[in-house]
């Protein structure tokens, strides 16, 4: 079961923020417009003034115009739903702190989430996703990885609109092209934390052994130089397609070793600007 420290992630829920102000959000950045009326600065329609009405959004040209007291309205704006989806299958559970630090992660971006009013939402993506409920701290320590579907399984209950973080170690077997295509779909911001062990990023020289998939199955392809190659080939170009398939729609690609630790995973998230120092 994830056992990330509770107590790291409030010292630095204290010390950050999320890349981006939701204040700050505009169209096209985070922020959607909604159909009614709100209080944005995008105007929306004009209508009479009525008792009781804002006289600050009396519209003085169109009133003398008319003769009549017209009250400007703008669009409403509407704070995008962050959904985090963390990755349950059996890879993330091949290493000792592998799933400890995906949940330390997503607990982590969740708590700086609720407290500028995002409303985070966290799925469970293993055998069959599923959404955690609001409260999902207790939730979340709950879960198991295991299974082979992990990112490649739908997610029900996705909102259109809504930016989204996947925090998996990237290694399904139907590529990054192909899961932001069905993840991405409908999306506002997405972009992929991809927490990787050193021995999965680069598989050491140490004679008779296996690389094993533990999602598609055990290989009997021993660990030599020739081996070794053409996994690092295969993984740099299964990096390159998460890659391009997130450019242009947030902070890319974020990649972690698990045995960095905790505080080399938060300074690679500053550096994305998927997260900025709250001083």
């Amino acid at each position: 079961m994830p056992a990330w420290d509770e107590l790291a992630v409030r010292q630095e829920a204290g010390r950050l923020r999320l890349g981006l102000d939701p204040r700050q959000r505009r169209e096209g950045a985070g922020m959607r417009l909604g159909a009614g009326p709100g209080a944005s600065l995008e105007f929306h329609d004009h209508r009479n003034y009525q008792p009781g009405d804002d006289l600050r959004h009396l519209d003085w040209a169109a009133s003398a115009r008319t003769g009549s007291l017209i009250l400007r309205r703008h669009r409403k704006e509407v704070l995008p739903r962050l959904e985090i989806l963390v990755d349950g299958s059996a890879s993330m559970a091949a290493h000792p702190g592998k799933l400890a630090l995906a949940t330390g992660l997503a607990a982590l971006i969740a708590t700086l989430a609720s407290e500028e009013a995002l409303r985070p939402r966290m799925f469970w993506c293993a055998a069959s996703p599923v959404a955690l409920p609001g409260t999902w701290e207790a939730a979340l320590r709950l879960q198991s990885a295991g299974g082979a579907a992990g990112l490649d399984a739908p997610v029900p209950g996705l909102l259109a609109g809504a930016e989204r973080l996947l925090i998996s170690d990237g290694l399904n077997p139907a590529g990054g092209p192909a899961v932001v295509r069905r993840l991405g779909a409908g999306a506002g911001r997405i972009a992929l934390i991809q927490v990787l062990a050193r021995e999965e990023l680069a598989p050491p020289l140490d004679g008779p052994g296996r690389l094993e998939d533990v999602e598609g199955g055990a290989s009997d392809l021993v660990r030599d130089a020739a081996t070794i190659a053409a996994y690092k080939e295969r993984l740099a170009r299964h990096q390159a397609g998460w890659a391009a398939a997130l450019a242009g729609r947030g902070a890319g690609v974020i990649t972690l070793a698990v045995e960095d630790g905790w505080r080399p995973a938060i300074k690679a998230l500053l550096r994305a600007g998927l997260v900025t120092s709250a001083c």
